[in-house]
């Protein structure tokens, strides 16, 4: 520093020009002392060029833990991906207006099964990919917003995160979800910045195909738009709340072609087996999306190391689009839990939507000082170690860990012959079943026979439920039956649903009208029970089959 910028108190800028003298009085002493602590704080001090070497071992690390559950049987909702993605595309959307989601992933899964086919390890391979992926994508957003630091404690962050881990091996769009709101805040922070058209409509494309792969897209499509526009506005800048209401109505149009179907699935599926969720539910079920089971520990954690790097951060002037991605994600969040007050859809699975902005928000509020670095290692290293643990214990009954349906009727299947009975006590495990078994069978569930089980239709369930009586819906199926055929009924293991719910009251009940209903036919005979894969730890979503050969006599309706 030169003698005129000492005896001024300038302080020399990054060009090497002076920048405006300031007094240093007693406030500016403990700025100071700050400022010299974080000149202290170790920046990356390894050649850029082995980040993609770091990446890579992170994706091989996660690839590692997620692996090992690539085999694990298909669930009720895989069922329906599978059975609805197999139809020719243009059926697919038309399909969706029972079931109640978007089209692109079923679209992509329709091509993919197409090349692979259906089996387990074939389809979990694509959602394994993407969330590989998501770990690349993940460090390029954390990168671009934030830097290297950033980048890698973004991709860290993705690699280990217990809840991608859980749904890389399962056949359905939540790591596509997760992948595209990185993107989506990322070009949306981007924008805010740069005011590149080309940041705009990279928004624009990423919001619309998140919108087009869960209705849950359009929470977080609205929250950057309101966070964005708000921040705008506050500021003044009458250019950036064009860009953000330009932006909004680009992504409106596309998803226009889309948005009688929405309305048509709001009306008629939504989601029968959810409950309005609590207080409690809106702070512990996100902590899930960012931790799994150790999320109880992760989020405080995480809240934690902000807080006390919060000084730090700000004299760093280190917070880079921080507000639009903290903003969003908690927008989305209370935007899910307070729709679904009104309208219960609030399950932990349909959060992937917020996974983006709340692990970005972690990666720039701590990757720029040394202590926010230590809080995401350790965060990183204790999941990784919580998922790597679990993948080694020994666990009898992981292929099902999720859904015992392949179990059951790999067991049943040498006793069935085509145009044998299928009795779906629960209906939503029709499709999965119908993958399972031989073909040729014919299914029956509590609302009546079924032309198409590949797929669920959920229209108006809970109502049709209530109203069915299986004495006019399952009992004609088993009467038109010739003597010597056998009938294969497939209960819940367990009462289904929350106990409070409308739906799960019907079904529940179903399932016990369609017992007494078998128990009372003497033409029935019961041969054989079905158990597997309902040992300790139990499925997800268990099952447990009875087979009956149909002698000669009448049906009756139980009195």
């Amino acid at each position: 520093m030169s003698d005129t910028a000492a005896g001024t108190g300038a302080v020399p800028s990054p060009s090497g020009a002076p920048a405006a003298a300031r007094p240093v009085g007693r406030l500016q002493r403990p700025a100071r002392r700050l400022h010299r602590l974080v000149e202290r704080v170790p920046a990356a001090t390894w050649p850029e060029h082995l980040d993609i070497r770091i990446v890579a071992a992170l994706v091989a690390l996660a690839a590692v833990l997620r692996v090992p559950t690539i085999g694990r049987s298909y669930w009720v909702d895989e069922g329906i991906s599978i059975g609805i993605a197999g139809h020719p595309v243009a059926q697919i959307p038309g399909l969706l207006r029972h079931d109640g989601s978007p089209p692109l992933f079923y679209v992509l899964l329709h091509y993919w099964i197409a090349l692979t086919g259906t089996s387990e390890v074939a389809t979990h391979v694509l959602p394994l990919v993407i969330s590989l992926a998501v770990v690349v994508v993940a460090w390029w957003c954390g990168r671009t917003l934030a830097g290297r630091s950033a980048g890698l404690a973004a991709a860290a962050l993705a690699a280990t995160n217990p809840y991608l881990t859980w749904y890389a091996t399962e056949t359905r769009m939540y790591t596509l979800v997760c992948g595209l709101g990185l993107a989506l805040v990322t070009f949306a922070v981007r924008a805010s910045r740069s005011r590149r058209a080309a940041d705009v409509a990279a928004a624009v494309v990423c919001a619309t195909a998140l919108d087009y792969t869960h209705n849950w897209g359009l929470y977080l499509t609205a929250a950057v738009a309101g966070v964005a526009g708000f921040q705008a506005l506050r500021a003044g800048d009458r250019a950036a709340v064009r860009a953000v209401a330009l932006a909004a109505a680009a992504t409106l149009a596309a998803y226009l072609p889309w948005l009688p179907s929405l309305l048509e699935q709001a009306r008629d599926t939504a989601a029968p087996w959810a409950v309005p969720p609590g207080v409690g539910d809106f702070f512990a079920d996100p902590a899930t999306l960012l931790g799994g089971t150790l999320g109880v520990l992760v989020v405080p954690a995480l809240a934690l190391g902000a807080a006390v790097t919060w000084r730090e951060r700000r004299a760093l002037g280190a917070q880079p689009g921080l507000v639009l991605l903290f903003g969003a994600g908690l927008a989305t969040l209370a935007a899910g839990w307070l729709v679904a007050q009104g309208e219960p859809s609030w399950t932990v699975r349909y959060l992937a939507v917020a996974y983006g902005p709340l692990t970005l928000a972690a990666a720039v509020a701590l990757a720029v000082t040394a202590r926010g670095r230590a809080v995401l290692g350790a965060v990183c290293v204790a999941c990784a170690a919580w998922e790597a643990t679990g993948a080694v214990l020994p666990n009898p009954a992981a292929a099902d860990a999720k859904s015992n349906v392949a179990a059951i009727a790999a067991a049943a299947a040498p006793d069935l012959l085509p145009g044998d009975l299928v009795v779906v006590a629960q209906t939503e495990q029709l499709a999965v079943l119908h993958h399972y078994l031989p073909g040729g069978l014919r299914y029956v569930t509590p609302t009546g026979p079924v032309g198409d089980p590949t797929y669920v239709d959920w229209r108006d369930l809970t109502s049709r439920l209530e109203h069915a009586d299986v004495c006019a819906t399952v009992l004609p199926a088993i009467g038109a039956l010739a003597p010597g055929s056998t009938i294969l009924v497939v209960d819940p293991l367990r009462p289904i649903g929350a106990s409070s719910s409308q739906w799960s009251k019907a079904a529940n009940g179903k399932v016990t009208a369609i017992g007494r209903l078998m128990a009372s036919q003497p033409s029935l005979v019961a041969t054989r029970s079905f158990i597997e894969g309902t040992s300790d730890p139990r499925p997800y979503s268990a099952v447990v089959g009875e087979l009956y050969v149909k002698a000669a006599g009448p049906v009756t309706c139980p009195g």
